[in-house]
């Protein structure tokens, strides 16, 4: 399947801007108007901003998601495997572009079977990339032997080609764009805030009947909220697109197996009151237990199987938990 679409290079400040591709033709210009915009621009010092428009309550939303890489930057592992000692060999194939106006000659690491059709003004018998500028394996690349143009990476069957190029002059404002990642942390500090104020009500309730499975509850949800701080914490530190921890933390602050467990300890509630009332649904409140354990067990048990796949784990969790949300009994 073929798709176009636009990458803008500007060499004076090292940065390029990828809008989304398209089967019916290449997005040309910067629309961040329209309320489908997409506009990923990535400088070669390692920062990433997606800036993307979202319909709100209001009208359109402009939203900027930076992966954390203003203070943790992207490093960078592109195609070209810049800084490789054993450099880009030269082959014997050449390619035309752009209307056969450009000829590239082919290059390649030995042993590897991707293909780079490689334009400059000469074409030594090795080429030692240092830094590149572009998107998808083409674009610039600054060599130890000069300055080259990568017209075509080919990946086997698949490949990804330049179609054309203009020089033009282009600007785009991301004032109006909010930062993502500072949303996110002021709405999860309000939202821990709102937890803790919570916590502390439930403590002056445990008094009475059920004592033991009240504060089993409440000593749940402190937990709990304890180590949604630290996964908030996590989630700064490192970029969102690289660093493990943090995208691990990001992953983990909406576990499937924590509702699930604290569900367990309100049924057990649920199942003291019901005995001190007389027991008339403490039969429906034990196949909720038993169901709601299964769950667990099953849960902990694809934490272990997708331990190095934490997104994976979770996603086979979510289904477990919505398909014992549709049929565990209704005892209320």
């Amino acid at each position: 399947m073929d798709a176009e679409q636009s990458i803008y290079l500007d060499t004076h400040n090292g940065l390029t801007g990828i809008l989304p591709p398209s089967r019916g033709g290449a997005v040309l210009d910067i629309m961040p108007e329209i309320e489908h915009f997409n506009f990923t621009v990535m400088s070669m010092k390692g920062n990433v901003y997606i800036y993307k428009n979202q319909k709100g309550r209001t009208g359109i939303e402009h939203w900027v998601h930076t992966g954390n890489t203003q203070n943790f930057l992207y490093q960078s592992p592109t195609a070209t495997n810049p800084g490789s000692g054993a450099g880009l060999a030269r082959k014997s194939e050449r390619r035309g572009y752009c209307d056969n106006k450009i000829s590239a000659l082919a290059y390649r690491y030995d042993g590897s079977p991707n293909t780079f059709f490689i334009y400059g003004d000469r074409y030594p018998e090795t080429l030692h990339p240092l830094k590149f500028l572009g998107a998808f394996g083409v674009g610039y690349m600054y060599c130890q032997e000069g300055l080259y143009l990568i017209m075509e990476v080919n990946f086997g069957a698949n490949y990804v080609r330049i179609g054309s190029m203009d020089n033009v002059h282009s600007c785009f404002n991301p004032a109006p764009f909010q930062v993502q990642e500072d949303a996110f942390q002021a709405k999860q500090q309000a939202e821990l805030q709102e937890e803790r104020a919570d916590v502390e009500r439930k403590q002056d309730q445990v008094r009475g009947e059920c004592t033991a499975e009240k504060q089993a509850i409440v000593d749940f949800k402190r937990a709990l909220n304890q180590k949604h701080e630290e996964l908030v914490r996590k989630t700064q530190h490192g970029n969102l697109y690289q660093d493990s921890v943090a995208q691990r933390a990001m992953i983990n602050m909406m576990d499937p197996l924590d509702a699930v467990r604290e569900s367990i300890l309100n049924v057990n509630l649920s199942i003291c009151v019901s005995h001190r009332n007389g027991g008339d649904k403490v039969s429906c409140f034990r196949h909720q237990l038993s169901a709601l354990q299964d769950a667990e067990t099953r849960m902990v048990a694809l934490d272990s199987r997708y331990a190095s796949e934490p997104a994976k784990a979770q996603a086979e969790k979510s289904k477990i938990y919505w398909e014992l949300m549709k049929t565990m009994p209704q005892c209320n």
